[in-house]
């Protein structure tokens, strides 16, 4: 009797451990996969508001030493076809019925003056609170108006009040390298849990017996005579 209940004793700690390594990994692989699925969701979210404008403002080139700007025409316009490019828009996705367009002219140190257009950022529309058009245009939408700016090396007709390197390249960085880093883990994870990642080993095939040389009737004959 003592030995039939070890034994069941055995059998149900098995049972438990089996149960809660079990349910470990249910929990686990249910928080790799929102883990995953929340990465995937943030770059859908993140690269076209944030990732895709500071790419094009670092492939934009701008010079960091700010140039002296000021403000000659302002156009205020109506209608899709007369508002194919704004100063500054709120919102990147829909197009623009009404637009305020700001033509300046820019000096760069001892060169001379350029003509240019002036965008809140290179792609001229954002989000607030980052982009408000209202107080972009009480400061800088006014004929006259002196302002230091920051000139494109890539498209020089292209001009912005604002530019820093460090805080483009920071902000790649967080919309693009950390969502990217925790899906790779959580999907590294997963396989981990679930899949056989490791490359099989080939078995070698086993090894053939020496064959034994089949003795003919002058073969006997001879081990007979010796």
């Amino acid at each position: 009797m003592r030995g039939g209940s070890s034994e069941r004793l055995v059998v149900r700690s098995s049972r438990r451990r089996g149960d809660t390594r079990a349910r470990l990994t249910r929990y686990i692989t249910v928080l790799l996969a929102a883990l995953l699925g929340g990465g995937g969701s943030a770059l859908l979210f993140l690269v076209p508001l944030y990732a895709d404008p500071a790419l094009s403002a670092l492939a934009a080139d701008f010079d960091p030493i700010p140039a002296e700007c000021v403000t000659e025409r302002r156009d205020d316009r109506l209608g899709l076809d007369n508002c194919t490019w704004a100063s500054c828009r709120e919102g990147c996705t829909s197009d623009a019925y009404k637009c305020i367009q700001l033509h300046v002219k820019y000096k760069a140190q001892a060169e001379d003056w350029r003509p240019a257009v002036l965008y809140v950022n290179i792609k001229g529309c954002g989000y607030p609170p980052i982009v408000n058009c209202e107080n972009f245009t009480l400061s800088y939408g006014y004929v006259g108006a002196r302002y230091p700016c920051y000139w494109s090396r890539a498209d020089t007709t292209v001009v912005v009040p604002r530019w820093s390197r460090s805080e483009q390249v920071a902000t790649v960085t967080r919309t693009l390298a950390i969502p990217l880093f925790l899906s790779g883990c959580a999907g590294i994870g997963l396989c981990a849990l679930h899949c056989e990642c490791r490359p099989r080993r080939r078995r070698r095939p086993p090894r053939r017996p020496p064959r034994v040389p089949t003795l003919t009737l002058d073969d006997t004959a001879v081990y007979r005579l010796a």
